[in-house]
């Protein structure tokens, strides 16, 4: 890391006209930090899922598919070239549309074909990009600023960033995030917080060099501020606790996103490892809640929890208080130090509005499940026999990343940023985010009653605009699975059915029949083929006449 070392392993496949296809291992302090983060929470993950997926009929499936998402994260972490980045990139696709249809009932599926059909979208900017990479003569992105040919640098920076949109779910792709909690909770834990959903941010990381010589950072920095806007006010109307943090982890995409197109790579890149841990950590907790709460994921339906599960609710609030940036959490060291650069930019007043008004939300939200999980009155009292107490097995996969949660973002931090940066701020600026915390608060206890009563008031708008996230999943899953799947319907029966089957194989057929027909009865002597015949010569002539 100090010296900024970096080695290649190579092993050559062909090669065509002066393009060499070679599959390419980049071994630098990045891709090796990233890759031991992801095998030390999918490791806790996978000793998670033993004991929570004990009674589950289909155990070794779920387990065999959750190895090998975990192989293809790591075929796209080490590849600095775009063919293996294509493999990595669309296994993790494929893999993740199987374990979204673990369930296997239509809320299942269809989520699932939303996520493959907006993940897809991605891959074919990836095979575009792949395509134009032709011209350098090689698939490696390392030599891309050699040649500063910058039309062809602007096409594959915009692919890359397209594709990156759609795997990290910024808008206008960014409903198939919440929709994918519809899988098993140790699968959004791995997959859906720290791996998949961070495979957009990392090649944009790893593609940094070209994508901040073009204009793309100022709107990629609009997409991002909306898209925290909109997640973090999703989640403040939301009741079923995984979309809730399925929201949140949204809403921290794109706060690396904006840290990204203000040019800090390596800052980014630290946080994104830190809500790696926490937000592991977040679904981990999560599911234990849930698991006890006999499969309810409603956060009305639950309550007094830390009475129960005292262990399990203390790591949900560590993790909560991670997320806020809470002083001396793992979180802290990263989310901090972003806020204070973000605040000596020289940017528009807009995009401090968004910033600040998704910090609020964040605060806000995380207020609100500590509040209806942990400390209003427990209201299932039908299920207060099935509260079981915590799985050694269950605990144990969770120590381990709790630790590294709590103490050791300072250590992360010394280890990075070991030339630090100066930062020049206000005492109102340096205390601001514990004043947007306070504020929350207050927000949150004064105004929650009253909030949840407009939302009723004004149910229609919240419902098809907040509920909806700004109407995105409406407007997809009405276009995509109902208007996509009607017009392939008409396609079959026009096309395939009409020409194809109907006019050309059919079609031949039944004409040939009934000239075979026709010819056996003239030769059968068939008098009403004769008087037929008359008839007709008759008609022409008295035609012609007329």
């Amino acid at each position: 890391m100090y010296f900024n070392k970096f080695y290649f392993i190579e092993y050559l496949f062909f090669f065509l006209n002066s393009c060499i296809l070679m599959y390419v291992i980049l071994v630098d302090w990045m891709s090796l930090m990233f890759i031991s983060f992801v095998f030390l929470i999918s490791s806790m993950i996978l000793l998670y899922s033993m004991e929570y997926m004990n009674f589950d009929y289909n155990k070794n499936r779920f387990l065999m598919l959750m190895n090998l998402f975990i192989v293809f994260m790591m075929l796209l972490i080490i590849s600095p070239n775009l063919i293996s980045i294509l493999l990595g990139w669309d296994g993790l696709g494929m893999v993740s549309f199987c374990l979204v249809i673990y369930y296997q009932n239509s809320k299942s599926y269809s989520s699932g074909f939303l996520t493959v059909f907006l993940n897809r979208i991605g891959d074919l900017f990836i095979i575009l990009s792949l395509i134009w990479m032709l011209n350098f003569g090689s698939w490696n992105f390392i030599f891309l600023d050699y040649y500063k040919n910058l039309d062809y640098l602007f096409y594959i920076s915009l692919m890359i960033m397209i594709a990156s949109l759609t795997k990290s779910a910024q808008i206008p792709f960014s409903s198939w995030l919440p929709l994918a909690m519809a899988a098993p909770t140790p699968v959004s834990s791995l997959v859906h917080s720290s791996t998949l959903v961070t495979a957009g941010v990392y090649l944009m990381i790893r593609f940094n060099e070209i994508f901040l010589e073009f204009f793309f950072c100022n709107y990629l920095m609009v997409i991002s501020c909306l898209t925290m806007f909109m997640s973090g006010f999703n989640a403040i109307f939301e009741f079923d606790l995984k979309k809730i943090i399925a929201f949140s982890t949204l809403s921290q995409m794109s706060f690396m996103f904006m840290i990204l197109c203000l040019g800090k790579i390596e800052m980014c890149f630290f946080y994104l490892l830190m809500h790696a841990l926490f937000k592991s950590m977040m679904f981990l907790s999560a599911g234990i809640l849930i698991l006890n709460m006999n499969n309810n994921q409603d956060i009305r339906k639950m309550g007094g929890l830390i009475n129960y599960l005292p262990f399990c609710s203390l790591v949900f609030i560590f993790t909560l208080m991670s997320l806020c940036g809470f002083p001396f959490f793992c979180s802290f060291y990263s989310k901090d130090l972003i806020f204070e650069f973000f605040l000596m930019f020289n940017l528009n007043l807009i995009f401090f509005f968004f910033f600040f008004m998704s910090f609020f939300f964040t605060f806000f939200y995380s207020i609100r499940l500590i509040y209806y999980l942990l400390l209003v009155n427990f209201s299932m009292l039908n299920y207060l026999m099935i509260i079981k107490f915590e799985s050694n097995v269950l605990i144990l996969s969770m120590i381990f990343i709790s630790i590294l949660m709590l103490f050791f973002g300072s250590f992360f931090m010394w280890l990075m940023f070991y030339k630090f940066d100066l930062i020049l701020l206000e005492i109102e600026l340096k205390i601001l985010s514990i004043l947007i915390l306070l504020f929350s608060i207050w927000f949150f206890f004064e105004l929650n009653n009253f909030l949840f009563s407009m939302k009723y008031i004004f149910s229609f708008f919240y419902f098809f605009f907040f509920g909806l996230m700004w109407n995105l999943l409406f407007v997809k899953i009405n276009f995509f699975l109902n208007n996509f799947l009607f017009f392939s319907f008409m396609n079959q029966k026009l096309l395939e059915i009409g020409w194809c089957e109907y006019n050309l194989n059919s079609g031949i057929y039944s004409f040939f029949k009934s000239l075979m027909i026709f010819n056996q009865m003239i030769f059968l002597n068939s008098y009403k083929v004769y008087i037929l015949l008359f008839f007709l010569w008759f008609l022409i002539i008295f035609m012609f006449n007329f």
